[in-house]
């Protein structure tokens, strides 16, 4: 399904959105493992290390879901 504008449809409601919440993620959900590196990757931003999110999937589920 490449080139049917489903980038460009995210983006725009990102813009749309974004004030009305505190953090926006992207996570690449190519397959089970971009979704666990990008998962990973969310671990070691300023706000969870200082939160303790551990870097595995559940963890970063679990903080995400206090914001």
């Amino acid at each position: 399904m490449g080139g049917i504008g489903k980038r460009q449809i995210a983006l725009k409601f990102t813009e749309e959105v974004a004030k009305q919440y505190s953090h926006i993620f992207w996570i690449d959900a190519t397959d089970k493992n971009t979704i666990s590196a990008s998962m990973k990757g969310l671990s070691s931003i300023p706000e969870a290390r200082n939160a303790d999110v551990d870097d595995n999937t559940e963890s970063v589920l679990n903080w995400i879901g206090f914001l």
